[in-house]
């Protein structure tokens, strides 16, 4: 069972031409730890201006009253803050931390209040515990269903070859192959940003949030399935906005224990990092709302930076780290990777209890011109470092998710890393190994 589940995939109703360009079954699926930890040889021990505590302040409100634009310098605007599970000085709560409302059962996990949706396991399976645990982290302005089987209810009326029968997804593939899986729910139906007044866009009309909505949330998930398992271990798969988070939460988790505030170091808990379609340095819109959309629609963007002009953004600082020499000469930081080589973490050595966490990254590959066909990231904003730690793999540019989901399959591209047959094999393959 542990292997069969990858040639169903090859089997699935293909993108574009109906041929994908690379289905990634051919792709090395690991990374030489020898390799790896050869290149992190080079990482700066405690490297002077670089912290790995938060850049970004906590919130002194956590609720916003969804009508109110936020003002240049509001510091009681929660946007571009670490929101918090526990009261803020007028005893309100994280807003997005509720089950209030759900169309599902929300996963029982002890001492956690969020919602998260737990996916079953199909008639005949049942969970594998030597399997690690996994959780899936969704995009901006979605929810757990990003993750499962969808067709159109007029595939026809699509401007690309649609699927006309769902194929599975995650939420099915990984219970199916034994995984207990477990999908983080971040309520972007609770987001109490204001609108955009009509014709303009300065509110936050499509509910995005940013990572101080969303990190504090997974960060919480993360810490109760780790105590709540003792013996198992955790691997988490990001798409969009879910990459930077699974990243800075974390990170986040392992600071708590550095500082003495929790007696577990994640890093010794996780197995596989897989990260889609992620903004790990830059998005393309952060020149059209950085600055200019003061909603968490404009503080997300400003913290991923610019996609084709990166530079270091405050909040990517302690994420990323220093940067190193990269072989295309773009920006790589030597943070990215924590524990890759079972050693080194955040500039710390001895960091991960000799436990060597697994990183993937996947995003469609870019045009012959050096632009992006994705939506939203290239390549190199994707992509990982050290590169010897990660195994940066690319779909191709037929390989985008052919269900109509998401807005009649409006970004098809970003999505294909998670949602097309090349993105499935690569993200199995990935928790294979």
């Amino acid at each position: 069972m542990k292997r069969a589940w990858l040639v169903v995939l090859v089997g699935c109703q293909l993108g574009g031409n109906g041929r994908p360009d690379d289905l990634g079954g051919g792709d090395d699926t690991g990374v030489d730890v020898s390799a790896c930890a050869e290149a992190m040889a080079a990482a700066p021990l405690a490297p002077a201006g670089f912290d790995v505590h938060d850049a970004l302040p906590a919130a002194r409100r956590n609720r916003w009253d969804k009508t109110s634009m936020p003002q240049p310098g509001d510091v009681m605007y929660p946007g571009g803050r670490y929101r918090t599970l526990t009261p803020d000085e007028a005893g309100m709560t994280h807003p997005g931390c509720s089950t209030a409302g759900l169309g599902y059962t929300p996963a029982p996990i002890a001492g956690y209040a969020c919602a998260a949706r737990e996916l079953a396991f199909p008639s005949g399976v049942s969970e594998d515990t030597t399997r690690p645990i996994v959780i899936l982290v969704h995009g901006n302005s979605e929810s757990p269903t990003g993750w499962m089987k969808f067709v159109h209810a007029d595939p026809a009326s699509l401007m690309f070859p649609a699927d006309t029968d769902a194929r599975d997804q995650l939420a099915e593939l990984l219970p199916a192959a034994g995984f207990r899986t477990i999908a983080v729910d971040f309520r972007s139906d609770l987001i109490d940003d204001p609108n955009s007044p009509e014709g303009k866009d300065t509110g936050n009309t499509p509910r995005n949030a940013d990572h101080g909505w969303n990190v504090p949330i997974l960060q919480e998930l993360v810490k109760r399935v780790a105590i709540a398992n003792p013996g198992r271990k955790i691997s988490l798969v990001g798409f969009s906005l879910g990459a930077t988070t699974v990243r800075d939460a974390l990170r986040r988790l392992w600071v708590e224990h550095q500082d003495g505030a929790w007696d577990v170091n994640i890093f010794e808990r996780v197995q596989h990092v897989i990260v889609a379609s992620g903004a790990n340095h830059g998005v393309v819109s952060f020149a059209k709302q950085c600055g200019l959309n003061l909603t968490m629609r404009g503080t997300v963007t400003c913290q991923m930076g610019q996609r084709n002009q990166y530079t270091l953004t405050a909040f990517h600082r302690p994420l990323n780290g220093p940067p190193m020499t990269t072989d295309n000469g773009q920006y790589g930081g030597w943070w990215e990777t924590p524990c890759a080589d079972g050693d080194y973490a955040f500039g710390t050595r001895n960091a991960c209890g000799d436990n060597v966490v697994s990183y993937t990254s996947v995003t469609m590959k870019d045009l012959m011109n050096g632009t992006q066909q994705d939506e939203f990231v290239s390549e190199h904003a994707s992509r990982l470092h050290p590169t010897a730690c990660a195994h940066n793999v690319i779909n191709g540019l037929n390989d985008f998710d052919t269900s109509g989901y998401f807005y009649n399959g409006f970004f098809r591209n970003h999505y294909g890393a998670v949602r097309s047959p090349a993105g499935l094999v690569k993200i199995t393959a990935a928790l294979e190994n």
